[in-house]
């Protein structure tokens, strides 16, 4: 029996493709650890025979049958931003070496800075009530006269038309008077 290229092939269904040899406590425990390590997600599938990636954060958001890996992964995943917070400090203390005649290296300069701005950025995004901008809204008026009084609905008269001779239509506004 020949098979179309094209033809999809028909899973029996069931727990998604990997779960069941992937997804045991061992390796719960170890996608955690190497979380909190700094390790990307990335490079924790490749280590531990994922397809990718997202396995692992479907396994993380799985919160039906895995409710202590979900809470474990969420807590290794905030050590990982906070491990990503302390690397930004390290990098600011760098220290850029100099060349022979006393000039800074100033291309490391530049790369130590896209590295610090990049984490800001990302830990801005991941955690924004811990690190992200402080933005207020201030209203401030009389208390005694409030902002806004009343909203009314004016019935306003429709506009006029008038037909030329040339097939044309021309608005105008009525004379008002």
């Amino acid at each position: 029996m020949a098979v179309k290229a094209n033809a999809k092939v028909k899973r029996k269904p069931g727990r998604p493709y990997g779960t069941g040899r992937l997804r045991t406590p061992e390796n719960a425990d170890r996608v955690c650890d190497l979380l909190e390590q700094g390790r990307t997600l990335r490079q924790i599938a490749k280590e531990l025979g994922f397809v990718s990636e997202a396995e692992i954060v479907r396994w993380g958001n799985d919160r039906e049958r895995a409710l202590e890996f979900t809470q474990r992964y969420a807590r290794a995943m905030v050590a990982r931003w906070e491990r990503m917070a302390d690397e930004t400090i390290d990098i600011a203390h760098e220290f850029v070496k100099e060349d022979v005649n006393g000039h800074t290296d100033t291309g490391r300069v530049q790369q130590l800075r896209l590295q610090i701005d990049t984490r800001k950025w990302l830990l801005s995004k991941v955690l924004p009530k811990k690190y992200g901008d402080k933005v207020t809204t201030e209203v401030t008026g009389d208390p005694n006269a409030p902002l806004l009084t009343r909203i009314e609905l004016v019935a306003v008269p429709p506009r006029a038309r008038i037909e030329d001779s040339r097939d044309k239509t021309i608005d105008h506004e009525p004379d008002e008077g």
